[in-house]
């Protein structure tokens, strides 16, 4: 799942959020796996630079390869998600529930005043919240939610925000009334590569999971990374993450694909 800051489904803006969804059905688990777009990476045919300039560069074709080439896992689809479709599917499974702190409220807020309502064609002050605690956050909430960056330990938390909503988005959208509604309303504003019998079977075969416990990781691992400012194919000076390519191999092969 590429999470993008693009407008529409034309724009296709920069790669804020990749999150591998993986079935493992011999654990009954359903893993999200975070990698972190400050990675240091080998794009194919550019150089080192940070993992969602791939995106940048050539689109989700380059940013799988550049995965799979670094890190060693294989992935076969794709799925982009801008801010339209994201809160559309928001919307579609009629919300979610957040334990929300209250710095956290008030960059929803900021986003909300800032950005996401006049997107939505919305009053600027649409939508507020009064304060932290545990909330149902419609799509523009869980939207900025999902975008906060600036409270907390930066990009780290902010994709465990992201995982936090995948998590509350999965039990709710394994019905058919909330299949249905994001099949007719939201996948028509997704981008993806599989083929409209790919979904329809996937789809199948999602309800079969509701069972699965869902388990959330972030690549690069604790302990596996360290910060560094270096030249990039961009050709200017960034803050990146250096990466144990090797450590993180063994932490997908053992927690994502491991028996």
């Amino acid at each position: 799942v590429i999470g993008t800051d693009g407008r529409s489904i034309d724009e296709q803006g920069r790669s804020d959020s990749m999150i591998l969804v993986s079935f493992n059905s011999r654990t009954n688990q359903i893993i999200l796996t975070s990698f972190m777009r400050d990675c240091y990476v080998n794009i194919p045919n550019y150089g080192m630079d940070k993992l969602n300039a791939s995106y940048s560069y050539g689109g989700a074709d380059l940013l799988m390869d550049t995965i799979e080439s670094n890190f060693m896992v294989e992935i076969d689809d794709y799925v982009i998600v801008d801010f339209i479709s994201f809160v559309g599917i928001i919307d579609a499974v009629g919300g979610i529930d957040i334990d929300v702190t209250d710095d956290e409220a008030q960059e929803i807020n900021n986003i909300l005043f800032s950005e996401v309502n006049g997107l939505m064609g919305d009053d600027q002050w649409s939508d507020f919240l009064d304060g932290g605690g545990k909330l149902h956050l419609n799509g523009k909430q869980a939207l900025s939610y999902a975008r906060i960056r600036y409270v907390g330990n930066s990009d780290f938390e902010r994709t465990s925000r992201q995982r936090k909503v995948i998590t509350k988005v999965i039990p709710k959208a394994l019905n058919p009334v909330a299949i249905s509604k994001i099949s007719k309303h939201v996948i028509p504003e997704v981008n993806t590569n599989m083929s409209s019998i790919g979904m329809y079977l996937l789809a199948l075969r999602l309800p079969l999971s509701i069972r699965y416990d869902v388990k959330q990781i972030q690549i690069p691992a604790d302990g596996t990374f360290y910060s560094e400012d270096v030249w990039t194919a961009s050709g200017d000076i960034q803050n990146v993450l250096q990466v144990d390519f090797s450590a993180n191999q063994n932490v997908l092969e053992t927690e994502v694909f491991g028996h």
